[in-house]
């Protein structure tokens, strides 16, 4: 067996082992060369989840921002509000002041001032005459 080996020249043999070699080193290339496009790919879907998530993220302040406009004006309404319902109660208030005031001048015109009229008139509205 050894026999046949020695008529292969020595430099065929260099050959062979820079083919097996070379061979083997292109395996090695194109592996790397499949990993480093996972990794550009891996690395570029992470890339746009990012911008994805501060597109999300501009879109949630505007949308904090909007409502805290909102709230702000609904905040304004609702003093505005409550200072018109101030005014109006206290219009109200002084209104049934004068009303109270007007029949209990009226009642004194009535009676003449008279405690037995005042009575007699106080009589009437219990009896419902």
């Amino acid at each position: 067996m050894a026999a046949w080996l020695k008529l292969v020249p020595g430099w065929c043999w260099w050959v062979v082992a820079l083919l097996l070699v070379g061979g083997g080193q292109q395996l090695r290339v194109v592996a790397l060369q499949g990993d480093l496009a996972k990794a550009q790919g891996a690395e570029r879907d992470a890339g746009e989840r990012l911008v994805a998530c501060r597109e999300t993220r501009g879109n949630l302040l505007v949308q904090v921002g909007e409502q805290n406009q909102a709230l702000a004006s609904l905040r304004q309404a609702a003093l505005d509000r409550q200072a018109i319902a101030k005014k109006e109660q206290e219009s109200a208030r002084q209104q049934a002041e004068e009303d109270y005031q007007a029949a209990n001048r009226l009642q004194r015109e009535r009676t003449g001032g008279d405690a037995c009229a005042a009575a007699e008139t106080v009589i009437n509205q219990e009896l419902g005459l």
